[in-house]
């Protein structure tokens, strides 16, 4: 598998659209799709709540974790449609994700849905106009077994580069990790951040990092800590070993 350098900056945009998604002009519902494995398609919902149309490229690839990291690839088994679509000021447009095949799903499929707003047509006429931003938003799409679930197995360890929480799903279902967080014994917690940390997908494993404050004690290899976090609704609550490396 390759992963599409072109897209690599967008998993930054990951923790900050877990929340409603609405940036510049659009407003976006649901902000993420479980697609339940008997169906073949789903809808999301685009509202253009400025006052200038809005033009936007979709486009869906596979989304999978290879040795920890994030890796796309264009999806042949999923389509959105359209691919493309200008909506007016104060209008709503339906965006539809559907499967080519209703082939059982074995395992969990997993998808990111990259929505790109076009930048606006430049008169080179006119002087003076700045900088064009435009607007790139990560969703993730799941095909799912509603039965599944994730089963994470942790591991913890610092190095110069700081601190690492290692996640492995050995569950047929994506973990989605938020607040993370090493207790040390007897030392302040050690957040991975606030908010959304990030996902653990099926039968997959990903790494967490966090840069420590050189003042910070370094944990000790075969000390205990606790890691916290919720996935989902459901609390994550680990007494640790530091592992030495």
């Amino acid at each position: 598998m390759k992963s599409l350098p072109p897209l690599a900056l967008a998993f930054g945009l990951f923790g900050a659209l877990a929340q409603p998604a609405e940036a510049a002009s659009l407003r976006i519902s649901p902000i993420g799709v479980d697609m339940p494995a008997g169906e073949r398609a789903a809808s999301m919902t685009l509202v253009n709540t400025g006052a200038d149309p809005v033009s936007l490229q979709l486009r869906i690839f596979k989304w999978s974790q290879a040795n920890g990291d994030e890796v796309l690839d264009p999806a042949t088994d999923m389509l959105v449609s359209p691919p493309a679509t200008t909506i007016p000021p104060g209008a709503s447009y339906t965006v539809r994700i559907a499967r080519e095949s209703n082939a059982p799903v074995q395992n969990e499929l997993s998808y990111r849905l990259f929505i790109d707003e076009l930048p606006k047509p430049v008169d080179p006429r006119t002087l003076g106009q700045g900088v064009s931003m435009v607007l790139r938003t990560s969703l993730p799409v799941f095909v799912v077994d509603p039965k599944a679930f994730a089963k994470l197995n942790w591991k913890v360890w610092q190095d110069a580069s700081g601190l690492h929480a290692d996640a492995t799903n050995s569950g047929g279902r994506h973990a989605k990790i938020t607040g993370l967080t090493v207790h040390p014994d007897g030392a302040a917690p050690l957040v991975f951040g606030v908010g959304l940390n990030g996902y653990v997908l099926a039968n997959s494993h990903k790494r967490f990092d966090l840069k420590l404050d050189p003042k910070v004690k370094p944990l000790a290899p075969g000390s205990v800590v606790k890691l916290t976090a919720q996935d989902e609704n459901v609390p994550v609550e680990e007494n640790l070993h530091v592992e030495s490396q």
